[in-house]
């Protein structure tokens, strides 16, 4: 198997007060890897809107060399200020593992509802958010957008020496029995396309599979 990452996406829904601005920004957004003192860390977060109410979900993987990985889970509200967005975070945990291709298992759940994170559209059209969800970064630019139907499994590969070859790990990817993604991402051109290989060479790779009932 390749190596993935595949952003955590849970559902949280409350009322949207501006419908027509959630819907200008659904989608997948990610940062690229940033290094950090011990390690790196890629920032993932979904937006989008259904049945008039909107959802935020956020996940944060991180490698740290004496630690191994763990993965940050922020569940919450979005409201509207300006020309911001903010993301106020109603649900949080931290899982963990020793190393690549192991179960995470929950770590810590954790109050967080005092946190806030403003995302923005910079005069580049970039996106970016406040920070890192643990507040290892500011500014974090989130440079890869991608359509996005809410809940459809989707994973990034990237290339990473403390991978395992059967490293698959994330939501939305259970009950897939091994089957090839059935799109691949086109960054060039901004759209999906039919699953002809996965790629290699640096930088990441994103790849969607069709929602089954088991997820």
């Amino acid at each position: 198997m390749h190596k993935f990452l595949a952003v955590g996406l849970f559902s949280l829904t409350f009322i949207w007060t501006d419908p027509n601005f959630a819907k200008s920004t659904d989608g997948l957004y990610f940062s690229d890897q940033l290094a950090t003192e011990n390690g790196y860390l890629i920032l993932g977060i979904e937006i989008f809107t259904e049945k008039g109410k909107s959802f935020y979900n956020a996940q944060e993987l991180r490698y740290q060399n004496s630690r191994g990985w763990e993965e940050a889970i922020f569940v919450g509200k979005v409201t509207k200020e300006g020309e911001e967005l903010v993301l106020v975070p109603e649900a949080c945990q931290i899982r963990a593992t020793d190393s690549w291709g192991k179960k995470m298992a929950l770590l810590r759940r954790f109050d967080c509802e005092h946190l806030s994170f403003r995302f923005t559209q910079n005069s580049k059209n970039g996106f970016q958010i406040s920070e890192s969800l643990l507040g290892t970064i500011k500014l974090v630019s989130l440079p890869n957008v991608l359509e996005h139907s809410a809940g459809t499994p989707v994973a990034v590969h990237f290339d990473a020496l403390q991978m395992t070859k059967e490293g698959i790990w994330g939501f939305h990817l259970n009950g897939l029995g091994g089957k090839d993604p059935e799109k691949s991402w086109n960054p060039s051109k901004h759209v999906w396309e039919p699953f002809q290989g996965y790629k290699t060479g640096a930088g990441f790779q994103f790849y969607r599979w069709k929602r089954s009932f088991s997820n």
